[in-house]
């Protein structure tokens, strides 16, 4: 009995599938035109309204990034420009307390617009250089004799007797922000007319007593000496703007006396830079050698107004005036001052007196990588 009841269940349900696959397919058949038209609806309404916006943001960042480049190198002005069909706008504001704000707006003619707006600092501070008397990212050695008065710090060791230095000596110090010859080279190369390179491999400092020498910026691709032929009496020589060489630099090594006003400028060398005694070196300035610096002029170096830094960027800096020397020495150290002599530290000021790649404003140029993005609003 029970299977024959089993037998007209199952008899009794044949077809049922196929009428439910009919009926599915009815409304599907019904369903799919006003799915397509709300896709089509919707590809429509993208391409239409978020796809110029994506566009928009994507042009804005862009402007984001100029802004970038153009602090990098020193500048705070962009001109309009135009990108996947908009226009981007980007306004720089020195912000007065070490950044800068930034406002990048990409614009669709005849539409809208979208802007960014990002505040931006750099993570690279060198004041520390000019808070030193000698500021070292290896070791310093200090000669019997020699006399420092301000700090010595050191991310190596410093040799000294405890009457050599006035001041506070730091060992094992780490230094966060060391230039690289890269970023100076590019700050410098912006001083300078690389286009039109100078042509000779000296400058005479020499004249009629009439007209002092102006040593105009000048870009030297191979070595350069500086040097006084003619004239016994130490007139001075005055810098006139940034000297670039990039092989090695010889100053007053021969025959006679000169006077070399560093006039607030910077020599930078991409080799090594020797300073001898027939030079006498005044005025405040900057002297930077990726190489070796043997710094060795007659006489006292800068004074109690003038401050004088001298920097080997991967080499050794050796100090051996004839006199006292008013500033500040960094990288690989060895000082030696004659008896009586010494370096000293009394302070820069404002770090906008020199000519180093760090403003008043506290962006490093000839690098994007040193800068800190604030925060980031979009609207």
């Amino acid at each position: 009995m029970l299977k024959r009841a089993l037998r007209k269940i199952v008899k009794g349900q044949k077809g049922q599938v196929l009428i439910i696959v009919l009926i599915l397919l009815a409304l599907g058949g019904l369903l799919i035109v006003p799915t397509l038209n709300y896709a089509s609806t919707s590809l429509d309404t993208h391409r239409q309204v978020y796809e110029p916006k994506t566009l928009e943001l994507y042009a804005a960042d862009s402007g984001v990034a100029s802004a970038l480049i153009a602090l990098s190198n020193g500048e705070t002005t962009l001109d309009d420009y135009e990108l996947n069909g908009k226009t981007v706008s980007v306004n720089i504001t020195d912000m007065d307390d070490g950044s800068y704000l930034i406002t990048s707006t990409a614009t669709t003619p005849g539409a809208g617009s979208t802007m960014i707006h990002t505040g931006v600092s750099s993570s690279a501070d060198f004041t520390y250089f000019f808070d030193n008397a000698i500021t070292s990212n290896a070791n310093v050695l200090l000669q019997p004799g020699s006399h420092v008065v301000g700090n010595v710090t050191a991310a190596g060791t410093v040799s000294y007797d405890e009457d050599n230095v006035t001041g506070n000596v730091t060992q094992g110090e780490t230094i966060e922000s060391w230039p690289s010859a890269e970023q100076l080279a590019s700050y410098y190369e912006a001083d300078v007319d690389t286009g039109t390179p100078f042509t000779e491999d000296y400058i005479d400092v020499s004249y009629d007593l009439i007209t002092p020498p102006y040593v105009e910026s000048l870009y030297r691709e191979g070595s350069l000496d500086i040097e006084n032929t003619d004239i016994d009496i130490a007139y001075n020589a005055t810098l006139d703007g940034t000297i670039y060489v990039t092989e090695y630099l010889l100053i007053g090594q021969e025959p006679k006396d000169f006077i070399l006003d560093l006039n607030g400028q910077t020599i930078f060398c991409e080799g090594d830079i020797k300073v001898s005694e027939k030079c006498r070196i005044t005025g405040s300035g900057c002297i930077i050698a990726v190489g070796d610096i043997d710094f060795g002029p007659n006489g006292d170096v800068g004074s109690e107004d003038d401050f004088v830094f001298i920097m080997s960027v991967s080499g050794t800096t050796t100090l051996n005036p004839g006199g006292d020397f008013n500033g500040s020495i960094a990288g690989s150290v060895d000082v030696t001052l004659r008896p009586g002599c010494s370096l000293i530290w009394n302070g820069i000021g404002s770090e906008g007196d020199l000519n180093f790649p760090y403003d008043d404003v506290g962006v490093l140029h000839g690098s994007t990588t040193d800068m800190v993005l604030g925060g980031w609003d979009i609207s």
